[in-house]
């Protein structure tokens, strides 16, 4: 049997621990959000995710826990941590983000919008009125695929086309 731990010393390894999960779900959220979110990037980032999460665990155990060993309230503290980073900082971060996107990007949607669409709408009048060309030869051209009826002229022996 395992030696007696002391409550205040489990309790230090399970938020040290928690901090842990919130740091790896941290980098986890980043790493999803780069690398986008794919079925194949995510089993891949699972995958790395549960690997660091039980080198993280194992690392901890050995250098700074009083113990020694893992623990459950290791593991307890470090799904405490990444279920608190997704359901609690997550959608405010996510937020976070979509707003500093909007704002970077804000520049350039003005730019689009002052600049760039004037002159395409400028270049494009001469487009429109060259292609509304082409689009009513191209149906005069389809409507007028049979030749005319063959004509006999009187008096002659000659057809009128």
């Amino acid at each position: 049997m395992a030696a007696h731990i002391p409550e205040a010393l489990a309790l230090a390894d399970a938020l040290c621990c928690l901090g842990l999960g919130l740091l790896l779900a941290a980098v986890y959220d980043a790493a999803r959000w780069l690398l986008g979110g794919s079925r194949p990037v995510c089993l891949v980032l699972d995958l790395a995710a549960f690997a660091c999460a039980a080198v993280l665990l194992h690392s901890f155990a050995a250098g700074r826990s009083y113990s020694g060993t893992v623990r459950w309230y290791m593991a307890a503290g470090a799904a405490v941590g990444l279920w608190g980073y997704f359901f609690v900082l997550a959608p405010g971060l996510a937020a976070l983000r979509n707003l500093v996107k909007w704002l970077v990007l804000l520049p350039v949607r003005l730019f689009w919008i002052t600049a760039v669409r004037p002159v395409g709408r400028l270049c494009g009048r001469g487009a429109g009125r060259t292609r509304k060309k082409l689009h009513s030869a191209l149906v005069k051209r389809q409507t007028k695929q049979l030749q005319k009826k063959a004509k006999v002229l009187y008096n002659s022996n000659q057809y009128q086309v």
